[in-house]
């Protein structure tokens, strides 16, 4: 009766957990694939850029990106834009009502955490995504590149037509393990009150004194999300070898 009282407090943060981690994903993976193009331009700009975004954000504890993103980061964009045109349309995405958008400006606690949480893991995804897609792009033959630009295809067309494709082929798997990484690491927007499923569990177990209860259905439900998308990249790989 404990275990279930427990699961049924619990659950409903999983929607919130699954929609933290593919948002984050999808939109790590053009911020990764852009920072990856960036990388290996040569641009000294372009390549300074993505440099200085790559290093940053994988030399920082995720941690330390969350609470920067949710305290430092949100509350300077809001006062930044405070009272200009982009207010009106930052307020009309974050949801706030209609028939205050003319008599109010945005204010902190009209973003959401969740979706501080969910640029915070874009951007540092998006770092390490942005290497496995270097790593794929520069996987593929340069002759392929040259080969391409003889018949009279562009620098964009010959990456969007020849390699590409291959790159992509090639990280899908360390792709797909990111993915469950990411999964992982949402427990961290407990620090920051998200109703996600760890939050939820300290809020269970703080309540009503039952550590044990909520800790095991978290470690099942961590496991369980774990083992399917595992399951999946093993799939994936077959998949791929099979092709």
């Amino acid at each position: 009766h404990i275990l279930v009282e427990t699961w049924e407090f619990i659950t409903p943060g999983i929607t919130i957990t699954l929609q933290i981690t593919i948002v984050a994903f999808i939109v790590s993976l053009f911020v990764g694939l852009f920072t990856a193009l960036g990388r290996i331009s040569d641009n000294p700009i372009l390549y300074n850029i993505a440099t200085f975004y790559v290093e940053m954000f994988r030399g920082l504890p995720l941690l330390v990106i969350v609470l920067i993103f949710a305290f430092v980061i949100t509350p300077a964009v809001i006062d930044l834009i405070s009272g200009s045109f982009v207010d009106d349309i930052a307020q009309r995405l974050f949801g706030v009502p209609s028939d205050r958008i003319s008599t109010t400006n945005l204010r902190t606690r009209d973003i959401d955490s969740v979706w501080r949480i969910m640029f915070a893991f874009a951007l540092t995804y998006g770092a390490f995504t942005s290497e496995v897609f270097r790593a794929g792009i520069e996987s593929v033959g340069q002759g392929q590149m040259e080969a391409s630009r003889s018949l009279g295809m562009n620098y964009i067309q010959t990456m969007r037509h020849v390699v590409l494709p291959q790159a992509i082929r090639n990280v899908l798997p360390a792709l797909a393990n990111n993915f469950v990484f990411l999964l992982k690491d949402t427990s961290l927007a407990s620090v920051v009150a998200v109703p996600e499923i760890s939050h939820l569990t300290r809020q269970y177990s703080s309540n009503h004194f039952r550590y044990p209860e909520g800790l095991l259905v978290l470690a099942f439900i961590y496991a369980n999300l774990t083992i399917a998308l595992s399951m999946g990249v093993y799939y994936l790989e077959a998949r791929m070898q099979d092709s």
